[in-house]
């Protein structure tokens, strides 16, 4: 459909991530199956709208509902409709969603749950150690390069949502387990040369499924009960981080948040652990 196809220019040019993208695409295809090219229909959009209560959440609703403003922004600008009718939708009312995290006790398990004696698993410990010293995303830790990461003064420099670069500095734990993969693990995963730093046999780096995959795995052989992700190192970095006592504003720098009330959200879990505690020690609690 061309139409799809000039959108998903557009959000290319807005700088939106690849997962972004697909996800607006794929609503937006969704809607474009459902009403051919009646844009100005409102009634059409109306009852599409409400169809989605039907086998969509809250929050699925809500992201439709985003991916559909940014659609009709895209035809505003290319005057293929005259007025946005999506200014009379509302989003639904979300229950609050806060991060999952990890505790220390968690963490160190996970983090002792690759095999270091193989070159797969001191790869596998020199990247966890990274997500959770930096909480980077995973497409961009799988996207590192050797010359992104600066051992000796221990930071890497990202290139992030936008293409927007940060530094972020990581613990001495991390340096010596990343140094350690360098030098014991990488030449012996691949025998030729490549400019990434986490690599699979193929001599290309690691994809988001194929990490994904792995976190699963070390978090059940942690013996973690609930399913992990590469985010929830993001969320237990952050979390840790403001607990340790980092200011607000230096923990949105280092995750690249656009917006510091994106980051706030885990001002809620620390208030929370602090009642948990209040509760238990306070005597009239």
């Amino acid at each position: 459909m061309e139409i799809l196809k000039e959108y998903a220019d557009f959000l290319l040019s807005k700088g939106f991530s690849k997962n972004t993208r697909d996800a607006y695409l794929s609503d937006v295809e969704k809607y474009l199956n459902f009403c051919g090219k009646d844009f100005e229909n409102q009634d059409k959009l109306r009852t599409y709208i409400r169809s989605l209560s039907q086998y969509l959440s809250p929050r699925s609703s809500a992201r439709t509902i985003s991916s559909l403003r940014s659609f009709y922004n895209f035809l505003l600008l290319r005057k293929k409709v005259k007025k946005d009718l999506t200014v009379m939708l509302t989003l639904p009312k979300l229950p609050p969603s806060l991060p999952k995290f990890l505790t220390w006790e968690e963490i160190e398990k996970l983090m002792n749950a690759p095999d270091t004696e193989k070159p797969e698993g001191l790869r596998d410990r020199a990247m966890l150690e990274l997500l959770y010293a930096t909480g980077m995303r995973a497409s961009e830790i799988i996207n590192l390069k050797e010359e992104d990461v600066n051992i000796e003064d221990r930071y890497v420099r990202v290139i992030g949502k936008g293409e927007k670069e940060r530094i972020i500095p990581f613990s001495k734990r991390a340096r010596l387990w990343v140094e350690e993969y360098l030098k014991k693990g990488k030449s012996l995963i691949c025998k030729k040369y490549t400019p990434y730093l986490f690599i699979t046999k193929r001599c290309k780096p690691m994809t988001r499924q194929a990490l994904w995959m792995k976190i699963k795995e070390y978090g059940n052989m942690a013996g973690i009960r609930e399913k992990i992700w590469p985010h929830v190192l993001r969320h237990t970095f952050a979390t840790h981080m403001l607990e340790g006592g980092a200011d607000l504003r230096v923990i949105q720098m280092m995750l690249g948040h656009a917006s510091i009330t994106t980051t706030q959200v885990y001002t809620h879990i620390d208030i929370q652990r602090l009642r948990r505690i209040y509760d238990k020690f306070h005597p009239r609690s």
